[in-house]
């Protein structure tokens, strides 16, 4: 459980906030980024909601900015982050920073939560532009089902998850053990818009102009491309809901 995550907070993230680096550079990329620019970066994919879990070798991005000393981001430029990863700023209510068809994989954990259910399959509608055809979109996010049945049931599911919220910095007396407190914290933690079950996610996913029979669900760590599966954080896997969504192959 030593994954950095989100510091607990009920408060939606302020977008002009600004987080810690050591080193930023620019790389003088800016929007659209093309897909020779991230083959050049190495980069084999674009990670969103990811200032507190950036990846190797993917682009990162959110509408959450860094700071190092002097130097910020600016919305739509990439920069090399502590000489290990990169990042653009990006609001996912907005156009994306990038040209068509630029990436094979998206990754997103945790993140479309924080949109409305509109700006959600907006953004899936902008994720499903900017894959090559036949592109894997891979999305985890809070499972509204497993929710439900930990208030039905009473199967200790809710208690194991407390543990959870009190490890990633929950003050006890803000996370009472109760099962209608639970439930509805989800509704709240860090600014959460729309909660999913399997079926909402496929909803917003086929609206989007992703094919049926490209969505399927999947297990933690478990997925089409283990390197795109291999970036799911184990602190979250006991409330989480695995999806992955080809985009159409163009035929």
């Amino acid at each position: 459980m030593d994954e950095a995550v989100a510091p607990w907070t009920w408060d939606e993230a302020d977008p002009d906030e600004e987080f810690p680096c050591a080193q930023l550079a620019d790389t003088g990329l800016t929007a659209p980024v093309r897909g020779d620019d991230l083959a050049a970066l190495g980069v084999r994919g674009i990670q969103f909601g990811s200032w507190d879990g950036q990846a190797d070798g993917w682009l990162n991005t959110d509408t959450v900015g860094l700071r190092c000393g002097g130097a910020r981001t600016e919305t739509g430029r990439v920069y090399r982050v502590n000489e290990a990863t990169y990042f653009v700023k990006a609001d996912a209510r907005q156009r994306l920073p990038f040209a068509d068809h630029v990436t094979p994989w998206v990754y997103a954990e945790h993140f479309i939560e924080h949109l409305s259910l509109d700006e959600g399959i907006r953004w899936l509608r902008e994720v499903r532009r900017v894959l090559t055809p036949g592109g894997l979109l891979r999305l985890t996010t809070p499972d509204l089902a497993r929710y439900v049945d930990g208030y039905r049931l009473g199967d200790g599911f809710y208690s194991t998850h407390r543990e959870r919220l009190l490890l990633l910095g929950a003050p006890p007396h803000e996370v009472p053990d109760r099962r209608a407190f639970m439930i509805n914290q989800i509704f709240r933690f860090h600014g959460h818009r729309w909660i999913y079950d399997a079926d909402e996610l496929s909803f917003a996913l086929t609206t989007a102009g992703f094919p049926t029979a490209g969505i399927s669900r999947r297990a933690y760590r478990e997925g089409a491309v283990p390197e795109v599966a291999a970036l799911d954080r184990q602190v979250r896997n006991d409330e989480t809901l695995y999806v992955e969504a080809r985009s159409p192959d163009g035929r």
